[in-house]
């Protein structure tokens, strides 16, 4: 007899698998209740949508009518002003936030004493309402008596900008207007997500590149903001997604119709318009495909850039 044998697996007996099963089903049912939600508000409503996109209403029948909807929207004009508007305004808000973050967190970082009060007044605005802060910008940017233009008559501009009056894409356009808001509203988050990226670079290379003769602005180009990259890739994807889909700071500035000549309606608000305003709903179907798409191609090709990037260094 081989002492040395491995002992024979003892059988499942009907009571152990009973145990087993019964082991895993708390888990089930701590997470059904979530997943349902889930299936009901998110996954079923999409494919709905996705369903509504390829009908349409003759008389007081809904009845299949193919691409016949995408059609529509392709040989418009509405669809690509305000896809337009909206990867504009989303790069642009993107090109501005994300380096004055790390500049801005950069700097937070060296502060030993008293920074709590800092974060939290950059973080504020993050927390206010995106309908009060357009509300409040809506005083600041208005070109006869806003804040802003009253302030520029005082040190002796005799024409000021007309602002969230003006159509034109310029700096002082009602674009550049709301990329503002968005940034001043937004780089509270940016900068605590930042910050935490900076407390996990390693201090042993801030060290060692100091034991070099490297000065501060050179340890910061060439450690932090490497070291910062993974930080940047989520940033970058989570901002254009809510860049993407920005909604009531717009609607509230712009009304229904993006205002002044369109220049502020995002694809979310032709899709809101076009569904609660003017009652096309499958058109408006047609066009929440066309975001889910485009979102959906965003995240693909940044992560698979992310990861490709990564991987090449690993290997």
């Amino acid at each position: 007899m081989n002492s040395g044998a491995s002992p024979s697996p003892e059988p499942l007996s009907l009571g152990k698998i009973r145990r087993a099963f019964r082991g895993t089903l708390v888990w089930y049912v701590f997470t059904a209740p979530p997943l349902l939600l889930i299936v009901a508000f998110v996954f079923w409503p999409t494919l709905q949508t996705f369903k509504q996109s390829f009908y349409r209403l003759d008389g007081t029948d809904e009845v299949f009518a193919g691409t016949y909807q995408y059609g529509r929207l392709m040989s418009g004009s509405l669809l690509w002003g305000a896809l337009g508007n909206t990867l504009l305004l989303g790069f642009a808000f993107l090109i501005i936030i994300i380096p004055l973050s790390a500049v801005l967190a950069s700097l937070l970082n060296q502060v030993r004493r008293g920074s709590a009060p800092l974060k939290v007044i950059y973080f504020l605005p993050q927390l206010t309402s995106s309908v009060a802060v357009a509300i409040m910008f809506n005083y600041v940017f208005q070109p006869d008596w806003g804040l802003l233009n009253a302030f520029l008559h005082l040190v002796g501009v005799d024409q000021p900008p007309l602002w969230l009056a003006d159509p034109r894409l310029s700096f002082t356009g009602s674009r550049a207007a709301v990329t503002i808001l968005a940034v001043w509203a937004g780089i509270g988050y940016y900068i605590i997500v930042t910050l935490v990226g900076l407390q996990s670079i390693p201090t042993e290379l801030y060290d060692a590149a100091a034991i070099d003769g490297a000065n501060p602005l050179q340890s910061w180009w060439y450690i932090t903001l490497p070291s910062l990259r993974p930080t940047f890739v989520f940033l970058i994807i989570t901002g254009l997604i809510d860049a993407l889909s920005r909604f009531g700071d717009l609607w509230t500035l712009g009304g229904p119709g993006g205002a002044p000549a369109r220049s502020l309606q995002s694809i979310v608000m032709l899709m809101f318009h076009t569904g609660f305003e003017s009652g096309d709903v499958y058109l408006a179907a047609a066009i929440a495909v066309v975001f889910f798409v485009i979102v959906l191609l965003v995240t693909i090709v940044s992560l698979r850039g992310f990861l490709s990037r990564e991987l090449g260094k690993a290997k």
